[in-house]
């Protein structure tokens, strides 16, 4: 099982090469290429799904030459592995990678007719660099796909975007860029941490052997002094540099609504649907699992920057007219409902915040793809402009509808499996913050129902006959319906949308035992009575108080 993960990992790699040393190939046969490499990664990753064992703590699927090592050895000294594994917090986002990447090829079918192959080619690249950082094991195997991304991304945007396609592509590599410089600081620091503190000063850059001994780690001395400036709290923030950025957590999600418009469809679905789920999942793995500490000093912060990023991108949202742009910044409120949850500081939140990647990536995967859908007829994204579409495309108009009910989190879909759950988590730690968040699942509502009222329901509206486009379905008469391909990669998400609302338990269980050490974590770090942490210094409103649960500080000193 170890060789079949590092087999699904490099198969869209090779794909990808195949496609570069044949540029002539036409567009029948590179997206023929493509779509066989994504159905055969996703084969795979069923098959490892398959074979996942719930309950196990420990990485799975992972090559142990030693016990208790992973990987193959790639650098001598220092020792650095190509280790693969995968355990509750990456399993589903890995096979999100798969399923998502299926779509991303259905909807450029027909849209992608310029430079096929480079197309093709950057696509499954970009695959293989998210199925290699959520399966890393190493913290340098790990950085070094988190920055490979950006490249195929960046040519997607630049290459086939829109109008604005050059700015759009050069501020998402310049600002994740550099967010990601201040990460490798902090995993740095990590490690030097783990080796100057640690019994038998051990360097590793394994992630599972870093979590452990980080967990007992004897920190420094000074860690003990309740300020911003103890080290957990200073690596915390340097880690949050970058992930933030990817999330996008408010204020750092300025480069996010311009990359989703100009990106072409499949660059949008693949952003939207995975790529933020990078910064959310290394907040858990390396935030919340190696200097929780930090997590418990910032609460009142983070809480608040996630509360407001939540309201901030309903309202924006609500003020938007193009549909492609709606979609976007209703990202930015989804994503808070994440951080929300993860610094719920407890299992309900941690949980929910895992399912809420997942469910963000299939509910706003399909809406981009059901807006490239109409695009792709009318060449407009206005709601103004196109309505009732199901008196003309019904198939469409039902998996937008399902769609936006899971992104709203109707009972019964999936959107509201993670949120509430999250709410919960928060409502034991901050009422108000709870509160506030939960405005965020009435405005999603709003803005999402509004939509569907504009384009689905109604009396036919159209846009004018465009001449330039004329014979390509713009002429209205002759409006292209649903292709098998659209269908083909919309319905799994629908499915989906289903399942995980109806029977969300083997989701949760799988995902509980990862979530649950970082929640076991957490709470000794919270019950320790020998580390002060001065929370209630923090400036900040009312509505996200410390934790009721924060560490508390040594009897006999003042603050």
């Amino acid at each position: 099982m170890a060789t079949l993960l590092a087999i699904t990992v490099l198969l869209p790699l090779l794909g990808s090469l195949v496609l570069i040393l044949a540029p002539r190939l036409d567009r029948s046969a590179a997206r023929n290429i493509a779509l066989g490499c994504t159905l055969a990664t996703m084969a795979f990753s069923l098959i490892l799904l398959a074979s996942f064992r719930t309950g196990v703590l420990t990485p799975q699927f992972a090559f142990e030459p030693q016990a208790g090592t992973y990987g193959l050895r790639w650098l001598a000294r220092p020792d650095i592995r190509f280790a693969f594994g995968l355990d509750g917090l990456s399993l589903w986002l890995f096979l999100l990678t798969a399923l998502l990447m299926i779509t991303a090829v259905m909807s450029s079918w027909e849209a992608i007719s310029e430079r096929a192959p480079l197309y093709y080619a950057f696509l499954l690249a970009l695959e293989t660099g998210l199925l290699g950082l959520f399966a890393s094991l190493d913290v340098v195997l790990f950085y070094i796909f988190f920055e490979f991304t950006l490249i195929p991304l960046f040519f997607l945007i630049g290459l086939w975007g829109g109008p604005e396609r050059q700015r759009a592509s050069i501020m998402f590599f310049l600002y994740t860029l550099a967010g990601s410089l201040l990460t490798l600081l902090g995993v740095i620091a990590l490690v030097v941490v783990h080796y100057r503190y640690s019994p038998a000063n051990v360097l590793t850059f394994s992630i599972p052997e870093l979590t452990r001994g980080l967990a007992t780690l004897p920190w420094p001395r000074w860690h003990e002094v309740g300020s911003w400036s103890s080290p957990q709290v200073l690596i915390f923030l340097l880690l949050l540099a970058g992930f933030a950025i990817k999330v996008p957590m408010f204020p750092f999600h300025t480069w996010l609504p311009l990359a989703h418009v100009e990106a072409p469809t499949a660059g949008s679905i693949i952003l939207a649907g995975v790529l933020l789920k990078v910064g959310s999942y290394g907040l858990l793995r390396f935030n919340m699992g190696m200097t929780p500490l930090g997590a418990v000093s910032l609460f009142p912060l983070l809480a608040t920057l996630a509360v407001i990023g939540i309201i901030y991108g309903a309202l924006v949202a609500l003020a938007q007219t193009d549909m492609k742009r709606l979609v976007a910044y209703s990202s930015v409120s989804h994503m808070g409902f994440v951080v929300l949850g993860m610094f719920a500081l407890n299992s309900t939140g941690l949980d929910g915040s895992v399912i809420q990647m997942v469910n963000h990536g299939l509910t706003t995967g399909a809406l981009f793809a059901c807006v490239g859908v109409l695009y792709e007829r009318y060449h407009t994204r206005e709601m103004s402009e196109v309505g009732g579409i199901w008196n003309r495309l019904p198939i469409l108009a039902f998996f937008f509808i399902l769609s936006a009910l899971g992104s709203a989190a109707l009972p019964g879909l999936n959107g509201f499996v993670g949120e509430f759950p999250i709410l919960v988590g928060m409502f034991s730690e901050s009422r108000r913050a709870a509160v506030l968040g939960g405005t965020g699942m009435i405005l999603g509502a709003c803005y999402l129902l509004w939509m569907i009222l504009k384009v689905v329901f109604g009396p036919l509206r159209e846009p004018a006959a465009d001449h330039e486009h004329a014979g390509d379905g713009n002429d209205h008469a002759a409006v292209r319906p649903v292709g098998w391909h659209e269908i083909a990669g919309l319905a799994p998400l629908m499915a989906l949308i289903v399942l995980i609302g109806v029977v969300p338990g083997p989701f949760l269980d799988r995902i509980r035992p990862s979530s649950g050490e970082i929640d076991k974590n957490l709470q000794s770090q919270r019950g320790s009575s020998t580390v002060a942490v001065a929370t209630t210094t923090i400036p900040l409103p009312n509505i996200t108080a410390a934790p009721r649960n924060a560490l508390k500080a040594p009897q006999g000193k003042r603050r």
